[in-house]
């Protein structure tokens, strides 16, 4: 089996003094900056966990006046998704397309904020139908204020997906793609299966399931390691 090739992009070493430097230097510099950040500036548990908690506790709360006070400025558009993921919004691609259908696809953004990723994905897309839901009221009532909000395209309602059932807003088994941007990191380990469970059963069989998220030793890490 062919070992598994490593993507860089440009980006990945602005950080870096020698831009020319191969990738396997970057990688070992990442992981030595992981294991000496970790045996030497360690965070105090006992004055973490209580701030935890208290997200933990009433995480709506703090979402909701994130948005407030950001509304929809804090997030930049991301425009990147079209080159990146465009490709799967191909109908040669897609399973079970139907040409009775009003739509091409049917797109299910999970965590949708303010709009930042799926009004570009409209725009470069127009023949998608999209449901959006997310954890805080604020972030749905701002998504449906824009001016390139379309409520014959658009399905947009406040949901917790590690609770409630999607099958009540969404058709089980209609979605072609469901989109996740750094949305599974903001769930509790332990409720990520159900969250996983629940956009199941309105993917269709054959149904892509596309999200980015960090990562442990991820080159955002490696950024804020190398600010310490």
């Amino acid at each position: 089996m062919a070992a598994p090739s490593l993507l860089l992009h440009r980006h990945c070493f602005h950080h870096l003094s020698r831009p020319s430097i191969c990738p396997s230097c970057v990688i070992l510099r990442r992981r030595s900056l992981i294991r000496s950040y970790s045996t030497r500036a360690s965070p105090n548990r006992t004055s973490v966990e209580p701030k935890l908690h208290k997200y933990e506790i009433n995480p709506r709360k703090y979402w909701d006046d994130f948005y407030k006070r950001h509304h929809n400025k804090f997030f930049k558009d991301r425009h990147y998704l079209e080159k990146d993921w465009g490709s799967y919004f191909s109908v040669s691609v897609m399973f079970g397309f139907s040409e009775n259908h009003s739509f091409d696809h049917i797109l299910f953004q999970v965590g949708c904020g303010a709009g930042n990723t799926l009004f570009p994905l409209l725009n470069a897309f127009p023949d998608i139908f999209v449901h959006a839901c997310d954890f805080s009221p604020h972030a749905v009532e701002l998504l449906k204020e824009q001016g390139t909000f379309k409520s014959d395209r658009m399905n947009a309602f406040v949901c917790d997906v590690t609770v409630d059932d999607l099958c009540n807003k969404i058709e089980p088994a209609s979605v072609d793609i469901v989109t996740m941007i750094f949305m599974l990191s903001a769930v509790p380990p332990v409720k990520m299966p159900l969250v996983l469970q629940n956009i199941i059963n309105v993917l269709k069989p054959g149904g892509f399931l596309l999200f980015r998220d960090y990562a442990m030793g991820d080159f955002a890490q490696v950024d804020l390691l190398i600010s310490f």
